[in-house]
């Protein structure tokens, strides 16, 4: 029999039926999918193969391709349902969500109404100290960005085809000769780039259109060379068994620690294309059975608006019932966002996508288009508006605390000095930092340039702090935790006239041993320093670390990253260096800065257990009973009474972020360093 080309499959439906429910499931209860988040792979290659479709059929049948056209149609379909939930979220944030994630929300909202959340995520990941931001209700938007700006890169690039075609006077065949060639180049560039960024543990891989281009031109080459057969049934039926089995497996075997994209995507990506290749199966191993299944058709359908409105139900959710839903919970969730997408597909997507006074009128739409994402933009504003007086106020509360630096002082640790907590003070319900900016309140080795001086790498930077004259060198070493401490010890250089050097690397504790996150690249940075080291031979080292450290067991025979502690102070040792290590600080309560927020009369509901902040503190303990000249300095009960961890001590807020301590509580903590750290060194 002859090739046929299909306008509609029904297993295409099916795909987008599995793919949300792919992305819901792992959402909710990622335990049960822990690779659930290729859902968004299958959709990126549905999206490219049916546009590529569209835009083939129209310059295949009329010489053109009409780019306000095509612009008009993606707005009808994207517009209405995207800037309902946008227009929602933002609307019911001061109601909903803690005010200390109200600006957060506002950026990313304007950010998923332009359409390029997907980079404001890209800036959050490269951005080490907003790489734990708490997840938004637009932060699901990433995908949709990076589909929007493949829909104007593509149309170009078919046109430039088409018009190379045409001047060629080759006939048809040059048309595809030419797509195949621009899309080829498009999609291998893309997927050499994902590979790159990927072994290059880029943070921003995930989310960047750079990285992900391939998979939504995967499609787009499929819409290019496809036949429909109606020929080699069992095959083709295969080929689809084939296919969503890739996609099954890669649910099931992937998790949120494997590199993604890279290789690993090519599992739901060729899965998706083989589903879509295979075509309309029939007979033995066909799965018509079930792709024509009503319910499975109706969850194609509503797919998108369910995309849009699960995310947004589950962050809800989370914050009410502070922590995750249970499986009766999520169950119950399901249901409401399947609600919600029925009368979003109904009531919305449905009716402004048929309208014919916009369908027939392309300067309509795309005019209405403008219109209501201007409106958008300018509600965007509304969280930001309603935080504005709330934190004028608590900025002013915070400026009447005054941390000393000083033994005897009333505010921060020396709440904590008598053994016992305080968490207000002086009758004073005043929070220094304000707890919804309290990002911004870094370290002096975040707020000011580090100097680089000769025994300085490209890839090594050292700070220098106190007097550069002085024959009494200091150290500060390892990653954020250790770079947190450095406002006070800058301070005690300069009291002291030490000469400070700074060595901070992120993620990377200095230690010999392999952590889990930046392996290689935390190697050869520890290996780099301690070779900077050999030739300054510090008085003393200072060191720290971030307590939910995973290193890597690799057969010592001890608890992972013990020997790699041990082995790096006794070498620090012998290069005639005092060592001092400032035990990893207790672990923040889960978003700690909303829930002050939330409590500020009352912060000490906010406290958590000590048994669980504590937990895993211990390893430097074992270390250092292995490297018997190491001196550890434990800080604990600055931050913990007998049962409890508090967020706010005296006044002060401990917590930036999710595990940083803020610099006015370090700054708290300088009298207590300056007890454990000697001034002079013999």
């Amino acid at each position: 029999m002859g090739t046929t080309t299909r306008r509609f499959l029904p297993e295409v439906q099916a795909l987008r039926a599995l793919a949300v429910a792919l992305v819901v499931i792992y959402h909710l209860r990622p335990d049960v999918l822990p690779g659930g988040y290729i859902g968004v792979d299958v959709f990126f290659v549905i999206s490219g193969f049916l546009i590529t479709g569209h835009m083939l059929r129209e310059v295949q049948s009329t010489g053109r391709l009409r780019l306000g056209h095509f612009w008009a149609n993606r707005a009808r379909r994207i517009l209405p349902a995207s800037l309902l939930v946008v227009a929602v979220v933002l609307l019911t944030t001061p109601i909903l969500m803690p005010i200390t994630d109200w600006a957060e929300i506002s950026r990313q909202g304007l950010a998923s109404v332009l359409y390029v959340q997907n980079w404001a995520l890209v800036g959050n990941a490269v951005d080490y100290l907003a790489s734990d931001t708490a997840a938004t209700p637009f932060q699901h938007f990433w995908s949709l960005a990076v589909e929007e700006q493949f829909y104007i890169l593509w149309p170009l690039v078919v046109l430039a085809a088409a018009v190379v075609a045409h001047r060629s006077r080759r006939g048809p065949r040059a048309l595809t000769v030419a797509l195949l060639v621009a899309f080829g180049v498009l999609v291998a560039a893309s997927f050499v780039w994902n590979l790159i960024t990927v072994t290059n543990e880029d943070p921003a891989a995930y989310f960047a259109t750079t990285t992900r281009l391939w998979e939504l031109g995967a499609g787009g080459l499929l819409a290019v060379t496809i036949r429909y057969t109606d020929r080699f049934r069992l095959a083709r039926s295969a080929l689809a068994l084939a296919g969503f089995g890739a996609i099954a497996v890669g649910a099931l075997a992937l998790t949120s620690s494997t590199p993604f994209p890279g290789t690993a995507a090519l599992l739901p990506v060729l899965g998706t294309l083989a589903v879509i290749a295979a075509g309309r199966t029939s007979g033995p191993g066909s799965l018509s059975w079930i792709v024509d299944r009503a319910p499975v058709q109706w969850l194609g359908n509503v797919s998108y608006s369910l995309y849009l409105w699960h995310f947004p139900a589950i962050v809800w959710f989370t914050e009410y019932a502070g922590g995750e839903p249970t499986k009766l919970e999520s169950l119950g969730l399901l249901g409401l966002m399947l609600v919600a997408a029925h009368a979003s597909y109904i009531y919305v997507e449905q009716p402004l996508r048929s309208a014919s006074w916009l369908k027939n009128h392309d300067p309509r739409s795309l005019g209405l288009a403008a219109t209501t994402m201007a409106l958008a933009c300018a509600l965007t504003l509304v969280p930001t508006l309603r935080a504005a007086g709330v934190e004028r106020e608590w900025d002013a509360l915070a400026d009447t605390i005054d941390v000393s630096t000083e033994l005897g002082g009333s505010y921060g640790a020396a709440a904590a000095a008598d053994g016992t907590i305080d968490v207000l003070t002086n009758g004073s319900t005043a929070i220094r930092p304000n707890p919804i900016n309290a990002e911004d309140d870094t370290e002096i080795a975040l707020r000011s340039s580090c100097e680089e001086p000769e025994l300085s790498t490209e890839s090594s930077e050292v700070c220098e702090y106190g007097d550069p004259t002085s024959d009494t060198v200091v150290a500060l070493i390892g990653d954020s935790h250790a770079r947190m401490l450095s406002t006070p010890l800058v301070n005690l250089a300069e009291e002291r006239g030490w000469r400070l050097l700074g060595f901070y690397h992120n993620s990377c504790p200095f230690s010999y041993e392999e952590r889990g996150l930046r392996a290689r690249a935390c190697e050869l940075l520890n290996e780099e320093t301690m070779e900077q080291l050999a030739v300054v031979r510090p008085d003393a080292v200072v060191t720290s670390y971030l307590g939910e450290s995973e290193f890597r067991d690799t057969d010592t025979g001890m608890e992972p990253g013990v020997k790699g502690f041990a082995n790096i102070w006794n070498e620090l040792h012998e290069l005639g260096a005092r060592v001092y290590v400032v035990k990893a600080v207790p672990e923040a309560r889960k978003k700690s800065q909303a829930c002050v927020a939330r409590n500020y009369d009352d912060p000490e509901r906010c406290a958590v257990d000590r048994d669980k902040a504590t937990v895993n503190r211990d390893l430097v303990d074992k270390a250092a009973a292995r490297a018997p000249y190491a001196n550890v300095i434990d800080l604990t009960d600055f931050f913990c009474g007998r049962d409890k961890c508090e967020q706010v001590v005296g006044n002060v807020l401990v917590y930036r972020d999710t595990s940083h301590i803020t610099d006015s509580f370090a700054l708290s903590l300088q009298p207590y360093l300056a007890q454990a750290i000697p001034a002079q060194f013999p």
